[in-house]
């Protein structure tokens, strides 16, 4: 068995930013996302066994027919696909390409909107073989085994399928209870070069993930409904330190960006996480996501000691009533004293807010560029919402 795990092509101006992104956009810089769940793919795959291959059709600026005839000389068994609802119609387009030049090659999609959709994409597009649904890590790997195997699907939880009968849904794979026991994502296939955040400083960045979920259900938010769940699920302070010094020993890495929804919503672990990197005498910079309801001044300063420098805080607004409608469970006072406390520590700080959500007005949107000023963010992201499949929009 042998798998082609992929981020498709995105024709068009610009550059594609799906994988690893909750906003899934087009963007005029080349400053994409290391596509790190894709990754932890590859490495679960490597794990059990299966032979594996990886195109960032994306990065490598690869139309579909390219990409088609890439894919081709790798000779896949089974291609995963990456979507996203912006790109939903060139991801289909690409099932389409592989299948026009492999008609034997299992299709799969991955990602939320085919989660979201995924009675409705099986049933119109006969050139996809399967989606799995949700988390997709161990799915695709169980998918995988069973499909090299020569057995039934009807046992692998988490997908959706088409047999003689017609599409059949197999019941949901639970999400993943220890987040340990995954391997680290496969940077010696998926490798790092041509990937950064638009704020790195650093010569070879990479991402890291300790945690997934959010137990925060924000109405603009996609991965909590759709892939990742409304459950804080926390990998241990020592596992994510030995992923640091890894990338660090092993892939000269000298800054990461810790993309979870919120890095320090665990206080204790997100002390032990700086204690140990400051133990072990690790050396590099890091940005963090985080919530202004998380900080103080204690977890900033030991986040300085241990290599933070900048934090990424979702404000999204200045007005109290646009918070509430947005379900942020965050006040005025808490962003205001979390801004206050990086400028004491000596933390950089990015701001990202959001435009339009229903109940928006000409005076909230005065309100939130006023806070912005008074604010004083280091770097500020203005985006205007997008109403994605699978939230409360």
């Amino acid at each position: 068995m042998k798998v082609l795990v992929t981020n498709p092509p995105w024709p068009g101006p610009g550059y594609g930013a799906r994988s690893d992104v909750r906003w899934p956009h087009k963007r005029s810089d080349k400053f994409i996302e290391y596509p790190i769940y894709l990754a932890y793919v590859v490495a679960v795959l490597e794990k059990a066994g299966v032979e594996v291959e990886f195109i960032d059709a994306v990065v490598e600026e690869m139309s579909i027919p390219d990409f088609a005839n890439a894919a081709a000389k790798i000779k896949p068994d089974m291609a995963v696909i990456e979507c996203s609802t912006p790109s939903i119609e060139y991801d289909l387009s690409t099932a389409k390409g592989l299948k026009e030049k492999m008609s034997d090659v299992f299709v799969v999609l991955v990602g939320s909107h085919p989660t979201f959709f995924h009675r409705e994409i099986m049933k119109e597009n006969p050139q996809i073989d399967a989606i799995c649904r949700g988390e997709f890590d161990l799915t695709v790997k169980d998918l995988a085994v069973t499909l090299s195997n020569g057995d039934k699907l009807d046992k692998v939880k988490g997908i959706t399928y088409r047999d003689r009968e017609g599409v059949q849904v197999n019941q949901d794979r639970p999400l993943i209870k220890n987040l340990d026991e995954l391997p680290f994502p496969a940077r010696h296939i998926v490798k790092g070069d041509n990937y950064r955040q638009g704020t790195f400083t650093g010569k070879n960045c990479t991402t890291v993930v300790s945690s997934r979920g959010c137990p925060y259900l924000c109405t603009y938010c996609l991965w909590p409904r759709t892939l990742y769940g409304s459950r804080f699920r926390a990998r241990s302070a020592e596992n994510v330190v030995a992923e640091v010094e890894q990338v660090v020993r092993d892939y000269q890495v000298d800054e990461i960006y810790f993309d979870d929804d919120s890095l320090a919503l665990n206080r204790a672990r997100i002390l032990r996480i700086c204690q140990l990197i400051k133990q072990k005498g690790i050396k590099v910079k890091w940005v963090p996501q985080c919530r202004v309801d998380s900080m103080d001044e204690e977890v900033l300063r030991a986040m300085k000691k241990a290599g933070c420098y900048y934090i990424r805080f979702g404000v999204e607004s200045g007005s109290q009533k646009m918070l509430d409608i947005m379900k942020k469970k965050t006040t005025l006072s808490q962003i205001r004293r979390a801004f206050e406390l990086c400028r004491k520590v000596g933390i950089k700080t990015q701001a990202f807010f959001l435009f339009g959500v229903p109940g928006e007005t000409l005076q909230t949107i005065a309100e939130t560029i006023e806070f912005t000023k008074k604010l004083r963010p280091d770097s500020a992201q203005f985006a205007v919402v997008i109403p994605h499949p699978g939230t409360d929009l």
